[in-house]
């Protein structure tokens, strides 16, 4: 039997150094509001352990609603207020970090525009949306303040799911690379191809049947959404995020999942992974 050498094998994904850290999570709702107060955790380790300077802004223009309440993070007392707001006094409180809001629609001008003309901060987009528009306004920031070469200042992490699956997926650049431009090295990943180079699917209007236009509450009642799923992107992402920052041993660039089989498989670090697009979901 052939053993699959692809982990030990892989490069380690090292961005560039910086002064400050800001995440900026772009949907708060069934995933997002589970990734925030695992987002809030890494920066307080970050803080102790690394003594890094670390700030976290959540966008998201909705208000909790009733339906929201069985596959998010919220309760019945919140219904009615700001979905981005009530998450970013409850965490900021509990943990006594600094976390703003925004209660819009994700703007690359508006709330990444800052953190990319600082030449010593790292930005990541935190993507926890469930359409095409919100991915191509991530894409697009990515694509506007990109760095050149190996200095990637602005990373965005995707996640996505569908009824009882989902996908995790990491990257920098939203120009394809020859492969060993994303290496320094064997053993050092300083660049990875953004979530949409990986899937440029995740860009177009999701093919769904007329009757399926129901909202995420409403999918997890007849059965169309799991109950669970969200959490377990959340917990992926924050898992990946803290390989990247905290142990710094991350090697993977996206992870796939299936909660019916129980399986779960990542994409590494390699030449030949990282080239490669289009990969199915």
């Amino acid at each position: 039997m052939e053993i699959d050498l692809s982990f030990s094998q892989a490069a380690v994904v090292m961005p560039v150094e910086y002064n400050t850290l800001r995440f900026i999570v772009v949907g708060a709702g069934g995933t997002g509001s589970f990734v925030v107060p695992a987002i809030a955790r890494l920066i307080y380790e970050l803080k102790q352990q690394q003594n890094k300077s670390a700030e976290m802004l959540i966008v998201d223009p909705d208000v909790v609603e009733n339906g929201n309440i069985p596959r998010s993070n919220f309760c019945f007392a919140e219904v009615g207020r700001y979905k981005a707001q009530t998450l970013a006094e409850r965490v900021s409180t509990a943990w006594g970090i600094e976390i703003s809001f925004s209660s819009e629609k994700f703007d690359s001008e508006k709330h990444l525009k800052s953190s990319s003309s600082d030449y010593r901060s790292l930005a990541i987009i935190v993507g926890c949306v469930d359409n095409h528009i919100a991915r191509r306004e991530m894409h697009r920031a990515l694509d506007e303040f990109r760095s050149y070469g190996d200095a990637s200042r602005i990373w965005w992490i995707d996640g996505g799911n569908g009824k009882t699956s989902g996908q995790v997926l990491l990257g920098s650049t939203t120009k394809p690379l020859k492969p060993e431009q994303y290496f320094t090295g064997t053993s050092i990943c300083r660049a990875l191809p953004s979530p949409s180079l990986q899937h440029p699917d995740l860009l177009e209007p999701e093919r769904i049947e007329a009757k399926s236009d129901a909202s995420c509450p409403e999918r997890v009642r007849l059965g169309e959404q799991g109950l669970i799923v969200n959490q377990r992107v959340a917990i992926e992402i924050a898992e990946m995020l803290s390989a990247l920052l905290l142990t710094r041993t991350l090697k993977r660039f996206a992870v796939y999942f299936d909660l019916e089989s129980g399986s779960t498989r990542s994409a590494y670090c390699a030449p030949s992974a990282v080239s490669g697009t289009g990969m199915a979901l």
